[in-house]
């Protein structure tokens, strides 16, 4: 009776399924996934990875997940090949430092950190033309602002990627008090223009400050 019933079943199932109908319900399936995932990126804005740095989980050590984003690690020739006759900037504080270290270690893992922390890091990669510096301005103030405002003018060549940031040592050396507050909301908004005028030629970078302790340790 078992055998038989399964026969039926079998013979009923075919009846109303073919092989092109499984094609046809598997395409309507594809259409309708494509559909939700052009209404979601219309709907959030065009870049899938917004969750990036916002949210998402850690599968393990230093192995950073974000929602809606898939990580890829680069290979050393990926990279190079990614940055050929590119010009790479990081300009900041101890934080930015670091953020340039890990960054050239995935050019050029063997690169040693050393020399004058508080000073300018050049590196440079002939053989894959790529260019990256680290210009010590700890503070948002005129030097800074100088800086930057060096690249805004026509006749200079521009870094094509510039990563900024620096909050940490103001807080350190004022004990963040609300006078360096005020003090860096008017430095800060005096850069505005030129971020913003720069970002039309380069990809510009602001790197925030995260409200904790945690950064004391990195003031050397």
């Amino acid at each position: 009776m078992a055998a038989l019933a399964y026969n039926l079943g079998k013979r009923e199932i075919n009846h109303y399924f073919s092989v092109r109908s499984a094609k046809v319900l598997a395409l309507v399936a594809v259409l309708l996934l494509a559909a939700c995932h052009l209404a979601s990126r219309r709907y959030r804005g065009n870049d899938s990875c917004e969750y990036l740095l916002s949210s998402g989980r850690f599968l393990g050590e230093k192995v950073w997940q974000p929602h809606s984003c898939m990580m890829h690690k680069y290979k050393i020739s990926e990279a190079k090949n990614c940055l050929v006759d590119k010009h790479i900037a990081f300009v900041g504080d101890s934080r930015i430092r670091q953020l340039f270290y890990s960054f050239v270690k995935i050019i050029n893992p063997q690169f040693k950190e050393e020399g004058n922390k508080h000073g300018n890091i050049p590196f440079e990669d002939k053989i894959a033309s790529v260019k990256v510096d680290f210009l010590w301005h700890p503070e948002v103030n005129g030097s800074m602002k100088q800086c930057i405002k060096v690249w805004t003018e026509d006749s200079v060549a521009k870094p094509h990627v510039i990563v900024a940031g620096a909050a940490t040592w103001s807080i350190k050396i004022h004990n963040g008090s609300n006078e360096a507050l005020s003090q860096y909301k008017m430095n800060i908004t005096s850069i505005a223009p030129l971020l913003e005028k720069l970002a039309k030629t380069s990809d510009v970078y602001w790197v925030l400050q995260e409200c904790n302790d945690s950064y004391e340790r990195v003031l050397q």
